[in-house]
């Protein structure tokens, strides 16, 4: 487990690399002015010199002036040497550092993931289990059925959807944002934080988990036809029983392990999630920072991103090592 840890942390370390250098290239290379960005669009309302003088004023790398070359290496160098003392630079788009930027996005962030994830674990695992206990029957085909339609819907369109019925005709939840923070957690502030949360939460898990379904229905099928559960029922079992000491050990473990190595979708889902409900987290704050060439916000983003991704997909190995030696989770 030590040497598979050691290897996981280069890894780790080689992959934020590679990441940190693409996200950097791809800076440079886009056609987006954040000087227009940041006028709204009236880039014609300013003359030349005061666009230098803006530029300067914002901390704007030097390649946005039109320049056609930058020496990046040595940029990307300072900017690691100052990420070791804990600085990741200061955010001209939010006129803040960007820690303190990705510190209250990414908690916010973090709360519709985590529920988010936690939802779909719950609904998933038990609608597969449902259908993998009726197999070939009229619920499962319904089950299925619903799977493979939610595998197939985006989430932004499926979020529109949501919005249009419960935001806009039902009038049962905000259209979009976050609630704002209130440190006493009183009744009324949880109430208000779990209406804003509560569209782009069930956005997210229902496109996230229709994978776990169809996995959990394979695997719960597998189980039911399997040896041990044929020796209970040659010893009149209650189907209670079979499904409690066989059927649920065998086949939440696999399930967690697939819904761990699936992170990466379900951060790629949130933040077309967080556009759609203009919900200020990690994935939308990515966004702005890329359209306003925001350098250390785009990359302190890009960087938390990818390890959160890391960290769900090494969670979801040594598990997988832990269950069955070998074996890697893998997402459907």
């Amino acid at each position: 487990m030590i040497g598979f840890l050691f290897k996981s942390s280069i890894r780790l370390g080689l992959q934020l690399l590679l990441v940190v250098v693409l996200a950097w290239i791809l800076i440079i290379h886009s056609p987006l002015d954040p000087v227009t960005q940041y006028l709204d669009g009236n880039v014609f309302a300013i003359s030349a010199a005061q666009k230098a003088a803006l530029i300067e004023q914002l901390g704007l790398p030097s390649f946005t002036d039109g320049s056609s070359s930058i020496a990046w290496w040595p940029v990307i160098s300072q900017w690691f040497s100052q990420l070791v003392d804990g600085n990741m630079g200061f955010s001209h788009l939010y006129r803040q550092p960007v820690t303190e930027v990705l510190w209250e996005r990414g908690l916010v962030s973090l709360l519709l993931m985590g529920s988010s994830w936690l939802l779909a674990l719950v609904v998933g695992y038990g609608l597969g289990l449902v259908a993998g206990l009726n197999a070939n029957r009229w619920l499962d085909h319904l089950i299925r059925s619903a799977a493979w339609v939610l595998a197939a819907i985006p989430p932004f369109w499926l979020g529109m959807v949501l919005i249009a019925l419960f935001a806009i005709k039902l009038q049962w939840a905000p259209a979009c944002c976050a609630a704002p923070f209130d440190s006493s957690f009183s009744q009324q502030s949880l109430i208000s934080m779990f209406q804003h949360l509560m569209l782009p939460m069930i956005t997210l898990a229902l496109v996230y988990m229709a994978p776990l379904i169809l996995h959990t229905r394979e695997k719960v099928i597998d189980v039911v036809s399997d040896s041990p559960i044929e020796y209970a029922r040659m010893h009149l079992q209650s189907r209670s029983a079979q499904i409690r000491f066989h059927v649920l050990g065998n086949s939440l473990q696999p399930a967690l392990v697939l819904h761990l190595a699936c992170f990466a979708e379900l951060f790629s889902g949130s933040i077309l999630a967080e556009t759609v409900f203009n919900y200020p987290g990690l994935g939308q704050t990515l966004v702005k920072a890329g359209l306003a060439n925001d350098v250390a916000l785009f990359l302190g983003a890009t960087l938390i991103s990818a390890l959160l991704v890391f960290i769900g997909n090494l969670t979801a190995s040594v598990l997988a090592k832990k269950i069955t030696p070998g074996a890697q989770g893998q997402c459907a």
